[in-house]
């Protein structure tokens, strides 16, 4: 196999190099390098390699191999695992993932091309045989519910969970497998705390039988919390007129933009959303706790949905498009109060944002990271348009101080003429002579009102290039 895209992770950055250097001579595309564990996960989303070759050992605050099974879930690629001959241990902990292919260090370079080549064919071998599958039991109401841009799954009779979508994932925080097959009743609890207290009271003379109203659903999420949802509900129909199974869609109660239910998170959402510019506030897991709705507008627009901005920003592929993870690893690290400039789109049609990433101190420890994004387009094109101008400006100014010199030039030969009449007078009766002592005059003439003239405009063109000059600063400083 050649011109498949590898990812290299290693935060060894010389033999991650020497690594590139191997691959790229047996004919393998790099589509990157990176030596933060947090940032290859975004980086493996963003770029889809064909496969992700990862150094066990590697630093940073999360584990490789909880790393490496993010992006086989999220992201379904192979991994090839580096391991260090001292790192054995780890080797029973990498097999429980999707039958992972593994090199132990030091090695040779025909082991890791062959290693390589076996982690490409088992993937897609295992990719054929799903696609067959998929293929052979063609799921439509499956590829319906995808299609819904919000949470929903379908339960049958008996109400057992029995499909899911991706946002029903990114709501619940549980996998597919988590899920299916599960009591809807399990997932789902009243917000109405006294709705259920009948239950206890009934005792075992019979079920009790509780009344579960749309706009009082509490959704359970894996870390025990609950969320506030609506729910929509809709029938599935097999053949004849029974109802098999029924729709459900989760939109969440308070709209695009949710905050804490703290009377100071209400006020800083206002706020937030009174802001002509698009504001997001991260903490140190890299989770995004508050956004205005400028903000959410633009993530829409880069294809992230509101329920994957409740997931940490390395398992978003598409925020890479906004700001790194490593960006922020370095922020938090730093303290550092930072500006930066972006510029998204084409050629023809560029977008400039400026970011300001302003950090939240609190004793002695950064604990959240605040960007306020603003677009900057028009600042930006005036600024470059006006820096052309005076560029251009000054290249005339220029070619016109060469004529000035050049017409200083001819000034000194006329007067080298006059003196030169008025030396010889024993010619001057010469007709000849005397036409050129003429000519030469009226040139000087011609001359004098030229510096006249230029003196104006040396004065007018001065003025131009201090106003230019003061417009470029303004723009600079915007």
């Amino acid at each position: 196999m050649t011109g498949e895209k590898i990812l290299i992770v290693d935060d060894e950055v010389s033999e991650a190099i020497a690594t590139r250097k191997l691959l790229r001579k047996n004919e393998f595309d790099i589509s990157g390098l990176v030596i933060n564990i947090v940032d290859a996960i975004q980086q493996a989303g963003a770029d889809k390699p064909d496969l992700v070759l990862m150094k066990i050992g590697i630093k940073g605050s999360m584990d490789v191999i909880d790393a490496a099974s993010k992006i086989i879930a999220n992201y379904n690629l192979p991994i090839l695992f580096i391991v260090g001959d001292n790192d054995i241990d780890v080797i029973s902990k990498i097999k429980k993932l999707n039958n992972p292919v593994i090199v132990i260090a030091p090695y040779t370079e025909i082991e890791l091309v062959k290693s390589i080549n076996i982690a490409l064919t088992r993937h897609a071998a295992e990719r054929k045989a799903q696609q067959e599958k998929e293929s052979a039991n063609v799921d439509p109401i499956q590829t319906e519910l995808a299609a819904i841009p919000a949470p929903a799954l379908t339960i049958n009779k008996r109400g057992a969970i029995t499909r899911i979508n991706k946002d029903m994932e990114f709501l619940t925080k549980l996998t597919r497998n988590e899920l299916v097959g599960r009591k809807i009743t399990s997932l789902i609890s009243t917000s109405d705390a006294g709705e259920t207290a009948g239950e206890e009271d009934a005792g075992d003379e019979e079920e009790s039988i509780t009344g579960i109203w749309p706009d009082k659903v509490q959704i359970k999420l894996a870390d025990g919390s609950v969320k506030k949802v609506v729910v929509m509900s809709g029938f599935l129909k097999d053949y004849g007129d029974n109802l098999d199974e029924m729709v459900l869609i989760f939109k969440k109660v308070t709209g695009e933009v949710e905050f804490s239910t703290k009377d100071i998170d209400v006020i800083f959402a206002k706020v937030l959303n009174s802001l002509e510019d698009m504001v997001f506030v991260l903490n140190k897991d890299m989770e995004i706790t508050h956004y205005n709705s400028r903000f959410f507008k633009f993530a829409k627009r880069l294809g992230i949905t509101e329920f994957q901005l409740e997931r940490p920003i390395y398992e978003i592929s598409q925020f890479s498009k906004i700001a790194s993870v490593n960006i922020y690893e370095e922020l938090f690290r730093t303290s550092a109060e930072t500006k930066q400039l972006r510029r998204y789109g084409s050629e023809k049609e560029p977008l400039y944002m400026l970011f300001r990433f302003i950090p939240l101190i609190s004793e002695g420890e950064t604990t959240h990271m605040i960007t306020v994004m603003r677009d900057i387009t028009e600042i930006e094109e005036s600024r470059q348009k006006s820096k052309s101008i005076y560029e251009e400006f000054m290249k005339n100014r220029s070619l016109i101080s060469k004529i000035q010199s050049g017409m200083s030039d001819i000034r000194s030969s006329m007067y080298q003429i006059i003196k030169f009449v008025e030396k010889n007078p024993e010619r001057a009766t010469s007709p000849s002579f005397k036409q050129m002592a003429k000519l030469t005059k009226n040139a000087e003439q011609k001359l004098l009102a030229f510096d006249v003239v230029w003196s104006k405009y040396e004065t007018q063109i001065n003025m131009m290039q201090m106003n230019s000059k003061y417009k470029m600063d303004k723009i600079n400083k915007k």
